[in-house]
């Protein structure tokens, strides 16, 4: 029964950073200055089997444009501050002109089962078209 759940646990987890990832995209360096991210609120999921920060973080577009595809990184440190863990992650869908976007419920991906804290950094933004998702 516990290597049921432990291979479904895998499969499931295996799937959503398969969907997180995708080729290195390319960044609007000008809109991507006046574009700001913060980490609202975290936690980890998992049974310290599978570890993964599940993350809403808040886009803010500053543009007179729609941006898509927010790219951070991500970085997990133990309680004493030791890095442990990082990566990149794609926030996908738009943030129109000017306005501000949450993006709840992000599965990150996988990191250290010691991971006691996370910093998310922002990298950049691809042009929008204007059609929201």
């Amino acid at each position: 029964m516990l290597s049921s759940f432990l291979a479904l646990a895998c499969m499931l987890c295996g799937v959503t950073l398969l969907s997180s990832c995708g080729p290195d995209m390319g960044t609007d360096a000008e809109l991507s200055k006046n574009v700001y991210m913060e980490l609202v609120d975290w936690h980890v999921s998992g049974l310290w089997v599978i570890n993964c920060p599940v993350a809403w973080i808040r886009v803010f577009n500053r543009n007179h444009v729609p941006i898509k595809n927010a790219k951070i990184s991500y970085q997990t440190f133990d309680w004493e501050g030791k890095p442990l863990s990082s990566g990149t992650y794609v926030l996908e869908g738009e943030v129109p002109a000017g306005m501000v976007k949450n993006y709840i419920e992000q599965y990150l991906g996988l990191v250290d089962l010691h991971s006691d804290k996370l910093s998310v950094n922002y990298i950049g933004v691809e042009r929008g078209s204007g059609e929201s998702h």
